[in-house]
């Protein structure tokens, strides 16, 4: 059963999966949700850059109180005996700002999402779903989250708010690949096979109330990433970074530390990063 906000719309971009599940078409904080199930995937949000910027409020609502309600129901199902297990779907947004000096961020940081800025609205509001969270877990409910940092795959936007994305949106094209800053700033990116992978996992396997970062520990630059995709374009084109760096400030860094999935639920990357960037460029050719 998928929660959807327009069925007919989830159905013209998905006809693949329109047929194999039964939609339910509401907003995620009042639709009228099965009591019955007993694994749930709770992703929804709304994290469009426009929105945020637009509607605040609304963001923060959607992602607080739809977790709210999905987490009602399961708890009806798990007052019943019902054995319940709950995916939410949070976000490496959750730390804030990642200190220059932590090479990865773990689980265990004590950093987290500034409510009253603007640019970490968002994680704040993850933050605040994960809390509620807690609350089912001494409900009965197996309430597990999956912190999602950087992803690249399938369906990645080739003109949004994803570097990467863009990126490859420019090699494909033909054009030089615009770095719009300097290049500097370290990140990482796992491919959606292996995010549907550890998702699947942490929801059949992990231990109630427990956190777990997602995402690669492969760490790089902006400008390496770019190079990487710039070198797979036919034939290779340039990269242009547009932006000069602050001197002697330190670059910007957004990469987790998985160890905690990997030791608690053999949990690894298995598509490194030129792998990952090679399947996202033919998926979009093809």
């Amino acid at each position: 059963t998928a929660v959807v906000r327009d069925a007919g719309a989830f159905a013209a971009r998905h006809p693949h999966l329109a047929p194999a599940v039964a939609l339910v078409a509401g907003d995620v904080r009042t639709a009228a949700v099965p009591r019955s199930a007993t694994h749930v995937v709770h992703c929804a949000s709304a994290a469009s850059p426009a929105m945020n910027a637009e509607r605040p409020d609304e963001v923060v609502d959607i992602i607080v109180a739809g977790t709210d309600h999905m987490l009602t129901a399961a708890e009806h199902a798990a007052a019943r005996g019902d054995g319940v297990r709950f995916l939410h779907l949070s976000s490496g947004s959750v730390y804030g700002p990642q200190p220059a000096t932590l090479e990865r961020i773990p689980e265990t940081f004590a950093g987290h999402a500034d409510p009253a800025s603007p640019a970490q609205r968002f994680g704040a509001a993850k933050l605040a779903a994960e809390r509620r969270g807690a609350i089912a877990t001494s409900r009965g409910v197996r309430f597990t989250v999956a912190r999602g940092f950087a992803m690249i795959g399938p369906r990645l936007p080739l003109d949004g708010a994803f570097a990467i994305g863009n990126f490859i949106g420019d090699a494909l094209a033909g054009r030089p690949v615009e770095v719009r800053g300097d290049g500097t700033p370290v990140r990482s990116w796992l491919h959606a096979a292996d995010v549907a992978a550890w998702c699947w996992t942490i929801l059949a396997c992990g231990a109630a109330g427990a956190v777990y970062n997602v995402g690669s520990d492969e760490a790089v630059t902006i400008g390496d990433a770019a190079a990487r995709i710039a070198a797979r374009a036919v034939p290779p084109v340039p990269v242009r970074c547009l932006g000069q760096g602050a001197p002697g400030a330190p670059p910007s860094r957004y990469v987790p530390d998985v160890e905690c999935a990997r030791h608690a639920l053999g949990l690894r990357v298995r598509i490194p990063l030129d792998d990952a960037i090679a399947r996202t460029m033919a998926w979009w050719r093809q």
